[in-house]
């Protein structure tokens, strides 16, 4: 795990350009960041479990975000350099991002995040970055395991992922598994699994996969009696 990261090595990319066309008739008009759940949009949702842990937060995509903290708080927006190109293009546009702002004060460590996770917390991004193998150098990326499935869009990796990630792209894919895959290949420690059987004990809810596709995901959170 990591030594302690203090809140200055951090920054968050949340990804908030997707077209949520399968919302259809309940996608807002800007987007599916802009759903409300529990009085709130999916972006401040999501923005304020990333606030507490990291420095500054960059938003990709989507319209200009209208939240605002009680705190200072450095949030930009940024627009997708290839609209609905898909989410490791716009991983990528963040990493770009922040390696052209923040040469001279490089994070540690990134928090990648889908903007429509409603149940996420401060504490489960946290268990994320606790779980980054402190002395394992080669490693450039961590990913927890949500049952059968590798949730990328809520993990955390190092600003020089990019380097991989832009050779992967220039290639022409652009799918999370077939990106793993690539940098397994080349260094099978440059991914970092947390296992179900891992995960299942610190997200026993399977919070960190809970995302909004559909209507009937969007009707499931804005129940009165969901939690």
């Amino acid at each position: 795990m990591v030594g302690q990261a203090h809140k200055e090595d951090i920054v968050a990319i949340i990804l908030a350009g997707g077209q949520a066309r399968r919302l259809g008739g309940k996608r807002p008009s800007g987007g599916k960041a802009e759903c409300v759940v529990s009085g709130k949009s999916l972006l401040r949702t999501v923005s304020d479990a990333l606030v507490p842990v990291a420095d500054s937060v960059l938003i990709v995509g989507g319209n200009s975000p209208k939240i605002s903290f009680q705190k200072p708080m450095s949030v930009r927006h940024i627009s997708d350099d290839q609209p609905e190109s898909g989410p490791l293009c716009a991983v990528r546009d963040g990493l770009r991002w922040i390696w052209r702002e923040r040469i001279c004060s490089m994070p540690r460590f990134v928090i990648l995040s889908a903007c429509d996770l409603p149940m996420i917390n401060s504490a489960l991004v946290l268990e994320i970055l606790r779980h980054f193998p402190q002395d394992e150098i080669l490693t450039q990326w961590v990913v927890p395991k949500v049952g059968s499935r590798l949730q990328y869009l809520f993990s955390v990796c190092r600003p020089t992922l990019l380097h991989p990630l832009n050779s992967f792209l220039a290639a022409g894919a652009r799918d999370f598994h077939g990106f793993v895959h690539e940098l397994q290949k080349f260094e099978p420690k440059s991914v970092h699994i947390i296992e179900d059987s891992i995960w299942g004990k610190i997200d026993p809810n399977g919070c960190a996969a809970r995302d909004i596709d559909t209507p009937a995901d969007l009707t499931l959170y804005t129940k009165p009696t969901s939690h």
